[in-house]
Order: structure tokens, then C-alpha cells, then sequence
């Protein structure tokens, strides 16, 4: 479809930055709201394009990671969140094209993840059981951050509007 999501957004943003933005060099609050929308701008037109290819690969990460944490729950004690977790990872994964499924079903892997940290606390897991749980989801929150930083950069890395 042409043009694109992308390019609207794209076009929305230099309007604003081209054309309202020099208007505005006598209202400093205004042309900051201008330049804070069009930051937003050119954030959401990347966004549009790379946000289910990046869900999909954190939740097939998310996956891989509890699929491997599942045989370090203790048995017995913390039957609930195992069956919570064997139900998650028995989810279909939906179409790669349907962001609002995707994202949905990669915010439960999430709210499993937290939950697994705060039953570690909780549920009084020794040092020696909670460390490789730790330190696997340590390691997948920073390729999740990897995954996610084409998203927020360099819009995201100048100075404040």
C-alpha cells in the first residue's frame, strides 16, 4: 500500500519540523511540545515497521528461556506457576502479522517472568536454586533490550526537547 504508514508518519513529522517548528522560535514551550511530538514521530514510523518482527523474536526468546527454567522450578512447592508456565509455553504462537496478539502473548511470558522473580524472594528459593533463574532471565532482559534499541535510536538519544 503506498504510501506507507511509514512514509505518513515520516511526512506528518517533517511537516511539523519544517514548517510549524520556525514559526514557533518566539514560544519556546510550543516549539518544544513540536519537537517532543515529532521525536515521537519518527520513533512510531520505525516502530510501525520493526515492532511485530521484534516481538516475535523476544517471545520465541521468552519461550526458549522458560522452556529451559521449567526443570528448575522446585517440584512440589511451586506447582502453580509450573503449570502456569507449561500453559504458556503450550500457547500457539499467533500470526507474525497481528501486533495486538503478539504483544498479548508476549506480556504474559512477562508476567510470568516477574512472577517467577518475585516467588524466588517470596517463596524462600535458596541462593543456590534462584541463581541460574536469575541469571537466565538476566541474560534474555539484555538481548531484549538489544532487540528493541533500532526502535528508540537515535530519536531517543539527543538532548531533551
Amino acid at each position: 500500500m503506498q504510501p506507507t504508514a511509514r512514509t505518513l508518519i515520516d511526512r506528518i513529522a517533517d511537516a511539523l519540523d519544517e514548517t510549524v517548528l520556525p514559526s514557533l522560535s518566539q514560544d519556546k514551550w510550543s516549539a518544544s511540545t513540536v519537537r517532543s511530538a515529532v521525536t515521537l514521530l519518527r520513533h512510531l514510523a520505525k516502530r510501525v515497521e520493526l515492532e511485530a518482527a521484534i516481538i516475535a523474536a523476544d517471545t520465541a526468546d521468552a519461550h526458549t528461556v522458560l522452556t529451559g527454567l521449567l526443570p528448575r522450578i522446585r517440584p512440589g512447592e511451586d506447582a502453580e506457576l509450573k503449570a502456569k508456565i507449561a500453559a504458556i509455553l503450550a500457547d500457539p504462537a499467533p500470526p507474525s502479522f497481528d501486533t495486538p496478539a503478539l504483544d498479548a502473548q508476549n506480556t504474559r511470558y512477562q508476567a510470568v517472568f516477574e512472577q517467577l522473580l518475585r516467588d524466588q524472594y517470596d517463596g524462600g528459593w535458596t541462593n543456590e536454586q534462584a541463581q541460574p533463574v536469575r541469571g537466565a532471565i538476566r541474560a534474555y532482559l539484555k538481548r531484549r533490550l538489544a532487540r528493541e534499541r533500532d526502535m528508540y535510536m537515535p530519536e531517543f538519544s539527543g538532548p531533551p526537547f
